[in-house]
């Protein structure tokens, strides 16, 4: 049933997203944003090394290209809004804004 789950999630990017809108480079956040939007159980995280942003729905992370194999440890975007609010507003004010 999880593997039918990911098929349906990898199914909604390929049809809804298929030109490229910088979403790996620029609109990473926006794209994170869309899948927890449609997947409520989603959750977006900031990978720090990679500068970029992913969602994390049931363990299993995504962005544009579908499923990602992380090489670095993610970070809960809303953990990390109290746990380093400096760091958040840095991402706000540069990624978001």
């Amino acid at each position: 049933q999880f593997a039918i789950f990911r098929q349906h999630i990898a199914y909604f990017i390929k049809r809804r997203f298929t030109d490229d809108c910088n979403w790996l480079d620029g609109n990473c956040f926006y794209f994170a944003a869309i899948l927890t939007m449609r997947f409520p159980e989603g959750e977006i995280y900031y990978l720090p090394i990679e500068g970029h942003f992913v969602t994390k729905i049931k363990d299993v992370y995504y962005d544009w290209t579908g499923i990602v194999s992380l090489k670095e440890k993610p970070i809960n975007f809303m953990q990390l809004r109290r746990e380093d609010p400096l760091l958040y507003s840095y991402l706000i004010r540069d990624c978001i804004m």
